[in-house]
C-alpha cells in the first residue's frame, strides 16, 4: 500500500496540531504542509514543530498526497472543493458530523469522510499533544464513489499513526455520536445556562464537584459546537426526545407513579459502571 510522501493539514487547532505532531513522531519521513489563518495558532505550532511548511491557502496544498481538513463543519465542503480542484490527492475531513458533508461531496471520488474520536473543550493548539490521538478510533465514512483501494490506502496510513480505524455509514455515524457526544454537550450547555440564572455568589458557594462535572462540556468553542448541533439537528433532536421520555419516567417515579426512583436508577448506574470501570468511588 503506497504511503503518502507529503500530507497537508488545513486548520491547526487541537485536532490538526495533534495530528501534525503524531505524523512527525510516527511517520518522520512524511513531509507536512499546513494552512492556518490564525496567527497565534500558527506561531504556537511552528514553535513546537519547525519542520512544518506553511502555505497561504488550501489550494496551495495541491502537491500533497493526502489533505486532512481539521476545520469547523461548515467550512469542510468549500475547502474540500478548493483542494480537490487544485490537486490530485485524497481529501479527508475530521468533522464530528458526517451526513451533510458526505452527501454534499458524494460526487467527489477523492473525498473520504472521517472523524477521529478524540478532542477537548478548549479550542486551539495550545494543549494539543499527539498522545491525545494515539490509540484513538478514527471513523471513516466512505461514499459509493470512493475507490476501495484509496479507502484502504487511508486506512493503512492512519493505522501506521496508531489509530484504530472503523468504517461506518455516515447516517449511522451521526445517529450514534448524537447520543455519545453531541447530546452530552447540549445538556451541558443547557445546565450551565440554568446555572447562569442563579445568584453568582450563591453559585460560587454551593457549586459542587457534580456542578462542575455537568457543566464542563459547555465548551468555549461555541461557534464549532453550534455548527455541529445544527448540522446533526435531526439525530440530536431524536436523542433529546428519548431523553425527555426518560426524564418524564423519573418524574413520574418521584410522584409515586410506576417504579420507585431507586429501581429506575439501577440500570443507569450499571451502564455508568461499565463505561467508567467502576462506580465504587
Amino acid at each position: 500500500m503506497n504511503a503518502p510522501d507529503r500530507i497537508g493539514i488545513v486548520g491547526t487547532g487541537l485536532i490538526g496540531a495533534a495530528l501534525a505532531a503524531l505524523v512527525a513522531r510516527r511517520a518522520p519521513n512524511v513531509a507536512i504542509e499546513a494552512v492556518e489563518p490564525q496567527g497565534a495558532y500558527r506561531e504556537t505550532v511552528a514553535a513546537q514543530m519547525p519542520r512544518i511548511t506553511w502555505r497561504h491557502c488550501a489550494e496551495d496544498l495541491a502537491p500533497c498526497d493526502m489533505v486532512f481538513l481539521c476545520c469547523p463543519p461548515n467550512a469542510v465542503q468549500p475547502l474540500a472543493r478548493e483542494v480537490l480542484a487544485a490537486g490530485e490527492g485524497l481529501v479527508i475531513d475530521a468533522g464530528s458530523v458526517k451526513g451533510r458533508i458526505v452527501e454534499g461531496l458524494s460526487d467527489a471520488p477523492r473525498f473520504i469522510g472521517g472523524h477521529p474520536l478524540a478532542g477537548g473543550n478548549r479550542p486551539g493548539p495550545f494543549r494539543a499533544e499527539p498522545d491525545a490521538l494515539v490509540a484513538a478510533r478514527f471513523v471513516l465514512t466512505p461514499h459509493a464513489g470512493n475507490a476501495e483501494s484509496e479507502i484502504e490506502r487511508v486506512e493503512s496510513f492512519l493505522a501506521r499513526l496508531g489509530f484504530s480505524v472503523v468504517r461506518l455509514n455516515a447516517a449511522a455515524h451521526d445517529q450514534i455520536v448524537a447520543r455519545t457526544s453531541h447530546l452530552p454537550h447540549l445538556l451541558s450547555y443547557a445546565y450551565a445556562g440554568l446555572l447562569s440564572e442563579m445568584d453568582p455568589d450563591e453559585l460560587g458557594i454551593f457549586a459542587s464537584r457534580s456542578t462542575r462535572t455537568m457543566s464542563r462540556h459547555a465548551a468555549q468553542n461555541t461557534r464549532m459546537w453550534g455548527e455541529i448541533l445544527e448540522q446533526n439537528g435531526p439525530a440530536v433532536s431524536a436523542a433529546l426526545d428519548e431523553l425527555i421520555l426518560e426524564l418524564m419516567t423519573l418524574r413520574n417515579a418521584f410522584a409515586g407513579r410506576g417504579d420507585s426512583v431507586a429501581k429506575r436508577l439501577e440500570p443507569a448506574a450499571q451502564t455508568a459502571a461499565i463505561l467508567n470501570g467502576s462506580n465504587d468511588e
